[in-house]
């Protein structure tokens, strides 16, 4: 949630404490509003909430690197596990508490032999108990373990298996307002058959891929199968693909093409294609592309669309296919220690969902045709700072769902105090940051009746100490002690932290 807060144009439904619900919206378009894909591979929403996935949910501590691609009305968030390519062993751990009793634990060990095998297990354990006299605790569990065999640069056959334990309490909060509990177990299991046509780095590649999603628990019990395969090619100004599916559970088949292609330094072009076969007979289809011009004095120009139709809620039988006609235009500015961004989206009519982690929030009306505007910006006059921020408005109504006039703004502050530790093994980083809107309404009630989100602003900052690979860090949110709240009812904890230590070994 926080890596995803920072984009413009999103907001985070944040249930107020470390451990409750944060499910985002990007620009009204509720519950589908982001897509999540697991090392390739859709990460679907099964349990409670079979419309969106909680991020909240996704230990950071397993994954490599993180991408999203920004489409108009809608996120793609790329989750990658780490892939330990070395033969020495790698290993990890991590200890943090905080306010109200908070604990983390986290270990990680990767190993790799010369004939290519190669074995990881990576845990993470997250305590968050309700604070005094208040109910809502949380405690979640969560297993990797990954095996693999890559005994060239051709072949390679790999097994992953990740399960999360997730025990989450009915959360109270003002007014009555109450959070849905969630208590089960989710199991991710994924093999891949891996080959290259040849040994070059950029040759073709096949992938086929079997992966099996189950939850159990809570008088619910899924599985969701896939199979399928993916094609992929790159070259020196190109890269493409393909991927094609057979899905069980609400969506039968799940098909993807994608192109990218930058004939020159100035010119970049990218385009994707969806179809997507729902039970009920129904289906999703869409098409996005994306260009962008460089301009003298560091400045360029950029466009996105997506057209075609989506069902918002393939698990709602009812629901259908939606029309999409999504457009932005966008302007850059690189130049030096100074960068800036400025869009202007118009995206269609949309009828969104509500979260079933806030059952008070029965409903998120339907919205007519919106255009949203959003600014970013960063300035890094010197190496050892750096401010950045960022604004996000619709122009008229604002939708159900999102603030009017949202914004957030960061400073950091590095320093490796060099004359004292001229090897730079030392860091040390400061770091304020501010996030605030005007109001809006969140949703509608049982009764149909719009639900005020107030205005509000929240502080917070961060203390990171670097030596070698030990990180030691502090942070505190809510520093101005508000008691404004991301969701009515929901206050974020005044003055509350959290700290603690990571720290890698390569042996």
């Amino acid at each position: 949630g926080d890596l995803i807060a920072r984009i413009p144009g999103t907001y985070v439904w944040r249930g107020g404490r470390l451990g409750r619900p944060e499910p985002v919206n990007m620009q009204g378009r509720g519950a589908s509003s982001v897509e999540y894909f697991f090392d390739g591979m859709p990460y679907v929403a099964v349990g409670p909430d079979s419309l969106a996935v909680d991020p909240s949910l996704v230990s950071l501590n397993f994954l490599e690197r993180v991408e999203v691609e920004r489409w108009p009305g809608r996120l793609q968030v790329r989750l990658y596990t780490r892939r330990h390519d070395r033969l020495a062993p790698h290993s990890r751990i991590v200890v943090g508490s905080g306010s109200d009793k908070l604990a983390t634990y986290a270990g990680e060990l990767e190993q790799r032999t010369r004939s290519g095998l190669g074995f990881g297990l990576s845990g993470d354990y997250l305590r968050a108990p309700a604070s005094a006299g208040a109910a809502g605790g949380f405690s979640s569990s969560q297993l990797l373990a990954q095996g693999s065999f890559v005994p060239s640069e051709r072949l390679g056959v790999q097994y992953q298996l990740m399960r999360a334990s997730n025990d989450r309490d009915v959360f109270a909060g003002d007014g009555g307002a109450a959070g849905s509990a969630r208590e089960g177990k989710r199991t991710d299991a994924q093999l891949r058959a891996s080959y290259g046509l040849t040994r070059a780095t950029n040759a073709p590649r096949l992938d086929l891929v079997y992966a099996r999603t189950g939850w159990d628990s809570a008088g619910i019990v899924q599985h969701v199968n896939q199979l399928g395969g993916v094609v992929s090619v790159r070259g020196a100004s190109f890269a493409g693909g393909a991927s094609a599916f057979r899905r069980g559970l609400w969506t039968s088949f799940d098909s993807r093409a994608w192109l990218g292609w930058a004939p020159s330094s100035a010119i970049t072009t990218s385009g994707e294609a969806v179809f997507q076969h729902h039970y009920g007979g129904r289906s999703s289809r869409w098409v996005g592309a994306r260009a962008a011009v460089a301009l003298p004095l560091g400045l360029s120009l950029g466009g996105a669309a997506r057209l075609g139709r989506e069902v918002a809620a393939p698990a709602i039988i009812e629901d259908t296919a939606q029309t999409l006609r999504d457009f932005q235009v966008t302007a850059t500015l690189e130049r030096g220690w100074i960068g800036g961004e400025a869009s202007l989206a118009r995206n269609s009519g949309f009828q969104p969902y509500a979260y079933q982690a806030y059952p008070d929030i029965i409903a998120l009306s339907a919205h007519p045709r919106t255009e949203w505007i959003t600014l970013a910006g960063h300035l890094a006059p010197w190496r050892w700072l750096v401010v950045d921020g960022w604004y996000s408005n619709p122009r008229g109504a604002v939708p159900d769902g999102m603030p009017a006039r949202h914004y957030g703004a960061n400073g950091a502050i590095r320093s490796k105090f060099l004359r004292q530790f001229p090897s730079g093994y030392f860091e040390l980083k400061l770091a304020i940051g501010v996030e605030g809107w005007d109001g809006g309404t969140i949703g509608r009630d049982a009764a149909g009746a719009p639900v005020a989100l107030p205005a509000a602003r929240f502080l917070r900052s961060q203390v990171q100490m670097e030596i070698g690979s030990l990180t030691v860090y502090w942070d505190a949110r809510n520093l101005g002690g508000s008691s404004a709240a991301y969701v009515p009812g929901f206050r974020i904890p005044r003055y509350s932290s959290s700290f603690g230590l990571r720290w890698a070994f390569l042996n």
